[in-house]
């Protein structure tokens, strides 16, 4: 019999609950957080268009109106 200090040992992996959070994580939003973000963003369209209102301007919509910030028309 062979008595010895060192022994190999299994190196630790995840366990099931990070299996299941990965799989999760793959899918993307869920219809919950989707709806939660579309909300904080339709809530902040509406705020940007108030300033814009309350200032005599109007926000920009499109990619070409947001380059000109900072040019006079």
């Amino acid at each position: 019999m062979q008595l010895s200090m060192t022994c190999a040992v299994p190196r630790p992996n995840a366990g099931i609950i990070d299996d299941i959070e990965d799989a999760d994580n793959k899918k993307g939003f869920e219809p919950d957080d989707l709806t939660a973000f579309h909300r904080l963003v339709r809530d902040l369209v509406a705020d940007g268009d108030r300033r814009a209102a309350s200032a005599g301007r109007k926000a920009r919509r499109t990619l070409a109106e947001m380059a000109v910030v900072g040019q006079r028309r």
